[in-house]
């Protein structure tokens, strides 16, 4: 018979058992291992990309900061322009009005009515405007002119506003410089509530560095001395651009006339008589920029003739007719006499002469110029004010439209820090753990981020690209930084390789 094989009894098979178990708690434990590892590396990348996330959008709004400040600088710049061609309006209507209320005077004196009733027969223009017209230009000038009248006020309410707006700059230059830290603070803890910026001596050294370079990088410049700056801010003041005709130049041929026959010339084949007045006026900066000066000049001038048959050659009889007409001046500044026939070097060309008056109407205007004088100061302490901010050297011109270029050199960088207990890795709630246990603790006892961001200048050239039409110029010129127009913007750059290193060396100490 086969010989049978004995059959296996639990007895036999026991030194066998569990084998599988131990293999199972070794996969347990490393795959426990793996899924903390990633755990915690997905907890620290997380709370590296949160807090990198949060100290961007500070140090982007450091940069919105600096922007503003230098856009609110612009807009009242700009205003102030704005105001002092205002103001440079107003003396040039004064000049204007009063000098058409002395020539309409005139217009009833003794000698312009004399040749009035003398020769025209028919002057209907010339009658309406003198019994008419004349009368509301006198009531106009006794309320507009003046030391109480309107025009002083409205020219010292404009110096008034102008150095508000100055000192505004100055002001809102301040807060912005303490508002930055503050509000990238606040920015940092809305975004990771756990994050602050870093307290360690390099990088308050550093931010306090970057923020006082931005601040120094524009600053007051005097509007009204001899500086190449004054006459920056001069140049804009007197521009074609931001003055009008009526305060360049205010050449005109007022309407009051008279064109007819002549009574006195009975019997003769012709007669003639006419007469009409011309104007001229113009406003000027003066020559220290501290004063606005305004003259207007009317001269009446016409004639009359008759002619009679007479043998062998007609007979010709006439005269000129003239007058001295009447004259204006204006003035905000420090009282006293013209001074100049120009005034400030770049005033513009159809300015000189007060708008060629003392050539166009030599009479009136020279007796305006040489004897009256421009008459009593509507403000003392007119002309251009003091100061304007810009930035610090405009002299120095940028090379091209890049923002490193124009406003990008002064940025402000930011080192923010969470604490690693914030931190919630797997140590944080397998305290107790014996079975599985990971060292998750940080190099350092903070997780640290650094963002870098600055204002720049960018007016575009042309209508493409992502800039609004209206942003470009309509000469087509590049325009580089300047406080006078509105076009700062923010955005993030790369932290410089010192920069990191210095916070790496202050890490490791």
């Amino acid at each position: 018979m086969p010989r049978r094989e004995p059959l296996l009894t639990a007895s036999s098979r026991w030194p066998e058992r569990g084998q599988a178990l131990v293999f199972t708690l070794v996969f347990i434990a490393s795959a426990s291992l793996v899924s903390l590892l990633l755990f915690n590396s997905g907890i620290l990348a997380n709370s590296k990309t949160r807090l990198q996330n949060a100290v961007d959008a500070s140090a982007y709004s450091a940069g919105v900061l600096q922007a503003r400040d230098h856009n609110f600088s612009a807009y009242t710049n700009r205003a102030m322009v704005a105001n002092q061609a205002s103001v440079a309006q107003i003396v040039s209507l004064k000049s204007f009005i009063e000098d058409a209320a002395d020539t309409g005077n005139r217009m009833g004196g003794g000698l312009l009515s004399s040749q009035r009733n003398i020769f025209p027969n028919f002057a209907p223009v010339w009658d309406a405007a003198k019994n008419a017209v004349v009368p509301t230009v006198n009531t106009i000038n006794s309320t507009f002119g003046g030391n109480n009248g309107a025009a002083a006020a409205m020219v010292k309410y404009l110096d008034a506003l102008i150095l508000i707006f100055e000192t505004a700059q100055t002001l809102h230059h301040a807060a912005t410089i303490a508002d930055m830290v503050m509000v990238s603070e606040e920015v940092l803890k809305k975004n990771d509530p756990n994050a602050k910026l870093s307290s360690g001596v390099f990088a308050t050294g550093n931010l306090v560095t970057k923020v006082s370079a931005w601040a120094g990088s524009t600053q007051q410049h005097r509007a009204n001395d001899t500086s190449a700056q004054a006459d920056r801010f001069a140049d804009l003041v007197v521009s074609r651009g931001a003055t009008d005709r009526l305060t360049r130049n205010r050449a005109s041929v007022p309407t009051p006339f008279w064109v007819s026959t002549v009574k006195i010339c009975p019997g003769s084949v012709f007669s003639a008589t006419t007469f009409n007045f011309t104007h001229a006026g113009g406003t000027q900066l003066s020559t220290n920029k501290k004063r606005w000066l305004a003259l207007d000049a009317t001269q009446g001038a016409g004639g009359w003739i008759c002619i009679y048959t007479c043998y062998p050659v007609p007979c010709v009889f006439g005269s000129a007719l003239g007058d001295t007409g009447g004259s204006g001046g204006g003035l905000a500044g420090r009282n006293g006499s013209y001074g100049s026939t120009s005034g400030y070097k770049n005033n513009p060309s159809e300015t000189i002469n007060y708008g060629m008056a003392l050539v166009v109407t030599p009479l009136p205007a020279g007796i305006r110029y040489f004897s009256k004088g421009p008459g009593s100061t509507l403000d003392s302490s007119g002309g251009l004010q003091d100061n304007y901010r810009d930035i610090r050297n405009p002299s120095v011109t940028a090379k091209n439209q890049a923002p490193e270029e124009n406003g990008g050199a002064f940025p402000v960088t930011l080192e923010a820090e969470r604490p690693a207990s914030s931190i919630r890795t797997s140590s944080k709630f397998l305290t107790n753990s014996m079975l599985v246990k990971m060292d998750d603790k940080l190099a350092s006892s903070n997780m640290r981020a650094m963002a870098s961001a600055h204002s720049y200048f960018y007016r575009s050239k042309t209508n493409s690209g992502f800039t609004s039409a209206s942003w470009a110029r309509s000469d087509g010129r590049t325009e580089i930084e300047n406080l006078f127009n509105p076009y700062w913007q923010s955005r993030l750059i790369d932290i410089s390789q010192a920069e990191r290193l210095g916070s790496i060396a202050e890490q490791t100490k």
